[in-house]
């Protein structure tokens, strides 16, 4: 099992949550930003995997954390106010059901 990251980040004037998860089913790591509970911005890579992911994982957790790493970065070095500005994101709602099903085998239907 890949072990996800989660870090608080300070972010003009409050903090926010990154969480960053790999989802097997699809090969993607997703971070999510959060802020108050909400999803306010998102970043989702698809990796390319030959051969059994079981395998591989030491190079899944590098590319996780890395990914990890840069969001946090990308927040912390942000000139906007705005989160959508500086890590655009996908459709929240879709990201969080894909996250509740891959996680916890439950999403909305």
């Amino acid at each position: 099992m890949i072990q996800g990251r989660n870090s608080d980040v300070d972010f003009k004037d409050r903090k926010v949550h990154v969480q960053t998860e790999y989802m097997p089913s699809n090969n993607t790591i997703v971070t999510l930003i959060f802020d108050n509970g909400a999803i306010i911005g998102s970043k989702k890579k698809k990796l390319i995997i030959n051969g059994d992911p079981e395998k591989i994982v030491k190079k899944i957790e590098e590319k996780l954390v890395e990914q990890h790493k840069e969001v946090m970065s990308t927040i912390r070095n942000a000139e906007s106010d705005e989160i959508s500005q500086v890590v655009p994101t996908e459709n929240s709602e879709d990201l969080m059901n894909d996250f509740l099903k891959e996680v916890f085998g439950v999403g909305d239907e």
